[in-house]
């Protein structure tokens, strides 16, 4: 498990952080107000979520799902396994696998977590998330909670760290505005944008960093 090794011990450096998350943050948000997603009110809700890998058929894998229809913010949109930390909660971490197994069915205690990366706020939703990254042994069984999850998608590392993956296209935002190119990471034929393409672009830049 080289993978795992090397990134227990990156993760536990400086991390890329800003500078990494901005490459995938729309443009004209980024000249308009570049601190959007880094400067959270004091108050902020606290969410979690957990970049979960597993190897399969010698290939490194980690795991993103597509939200289903609904009147909130971020509909149909791809995202980390996570959600809203809540008070049964006992600590940040405990959250991410807490929504990790009722999401997808992965148990917990099965998941070994290994790091983190850099806080991100979300302005739309006033969301603090904290990103974990975990691993898991074996290939996951999933046990889907389809009033939080349309579609699991499982996406090889290889795939992730390709330079040809990231894409600029216009976005309907959920307020009816349209964010001109924006840049996204094109997986398996979804348009991954926002805090989870900011998130994964800091993720992908330690893990080009890396000999696996």
């Amino acid at each position: 498990m080289l993978l795992i090794t090397q990134l227990k011990k990156r993760l536990q450096k400086s991390l890329p952080g800003i500078n990494a998350q901005l490459k995938m943050m729309n443009s004209v948000m980024k000249k308009r107000d570049p601190g959007a997603y880094f400067n959270a009110p004091e108050n902020a809700k606290k969410a979690c979520v957990m970049v979960l890998l597993f190897k399969k058929k010698s290939k490194w894998y980690t795991l993103l799902m597509q939200r289903p229809e609904s009147p909130y913010p971020h509909s149909r949109q791809i995202s980390l396994p996570g959600g809203k930390l809540e008070a049964i909660d006992a600590s940040l971490e405990a959250g991410a696998l807490r929504e990790t197994e009722e999401e997808f069915g992965i148990p917990a205690n099965d998941i070994e977590t290994i790091g983190r990366l850099s806080k991100l706020y979300i302005p739309v939703s006033d969301f603090l998330v904290h990103p974990f990254v975990g691993f898991i042994e074996k290939v996951p069984k999933y046990i889907i909670d389809y009033k939080e999850v349309a579609e699991i998608i499982e996406v090889k590392l290889e795939d992730l760290i390709n330079p040809s993956i990231r894409k600029e296209t216009n976005i309907k935002t959920y307020g009816g505005y349209t964010l001109k190119n924006t840049p996204y990471f094109d997986i398996n034929g979804k348009v991954v944008w926002g805090a989870t393409a900011m998130i994964l672009s800091e993720f992908v830049d330690i893990l080009r960093s890396l000999d696996f």
